[in-house]
């Protein structure tokens, strides 16, 4: 009797049947090995973008330092010149002054 209704099903019943069971069951065998090197494939892509990412750290670092010491330089430039001119002022006032005595 058994064999009757299973010859009465079209080959569309049998194949709903089977995924049915299958998602049941869970995926294949081929679909494990597909997660798998899925998986790995991720892991590789998560370890190089680590790998960029801590280039870009280091970079930023350096630029930091060289920021740093550009503003100091520039610092160090502007009281070098300011204090210059500020001089030169004091000298020139003091002249004058000296002259209308």
């Amino acid at each position: 009797m058994a064999d009757d209704a299973l010859d009465k099903l079209s080959e569309a019943d049998l194949r709903a049947e089977v995924e049915r069971l299958r998602a049941l069951v869970g995926p294949s065998e081929r679909a494990y090995q597909q997660l798998r090197a899925d998986v790995l494939g991720a892991r590789d892509a998560a370890k190089g973008a680590e790998l960029a990412s801590g280039v870009l750290r280091g970079r930023i670092a350096a630029l930091e330092v060289e920021l740093t010491r550009a503003r100091q330089d520039q610092a160090r430039l502007q009281r070098l010149a300011f204090g210059g001119v500020a001089a030169v002022a004091r000298k020139v006032d003091n002249s004058l002054r000296s002259r209308g005595r």
